[in-house]
């Protein structure tokens, strides 16, 4: 794990940013890319008490405030089941092209509990340039956490929009 997280100076600046989030949502945000659980893969544990801990926010603002980056503004996912959170694009922002990148990255990746971001992050993993053996989320052989309830894709990043909390 870094101990420090680089946050380009765009953020502030980004349309959807400045015109669709509000201050709660620019916060925890920022919680989310930078809090001590962070990982190379952009997917990692953490609870909605942790967070709630963390943040200063209480458990029922934390939930409504992932849910709002999750499904208002499209920029993570929680797994409330895996205690799961990824964020969606970190690797555009955090992955180099570095061949040195991959052992350690798909060791990250492999970690990852819920199947539909271990399949996430195994699609943008397989189109690195730098990669000569593809993973296969699906033949690694983790167990099955039961599947989310929702049958909606999202536009852009290959996993299902829930319908139902979790």
């Amino acid at each position: 794990m870094a101990s420090y997280r680089n946050i380009s100076m765009d953020f502030w600046t980004d349309s959807k940013v400045v015109d669709d989030f509000t201050p709660e949502d620019r916060y925890i945000y920022l919680y989310c890319m930078t809090n001590p659980h962070t990982n190379l893969c952009g997917c990692y544990e953490v609870s909605i008490k942790q967070i709630a801990n963390e943040t200063g926010y209480n458990n029922d603002s934390v939930e409504r405030l992932l849910k709002r980056l999750d499904s208002a503004h499209n920029v993570i996912r929680y797994s409330a089941q895996t205690k799961e959170l990824l964020i969606l694009n970190w690797c555009r922002y955090n992955w180099s092209t570095s061949e040195k990148l991959n052992k350690p990255l798909l060791g990250e990746i492999r970690k990852v509990k819920n199947d539909l971001f271990r399949e996430y992050l195994a699609a943008r993993y397989n189109e690195r340039s730098t990669v000569t053996a593809q993973y296969n989320a699906a033949e690694d052989g983790h167990p099955e956490v039961p599947p989310a309830t929702s049958t909606a894709r999202t536009a852009g990043c290959g996993l299902p929009r829930r319908n139902t909390p979790g």
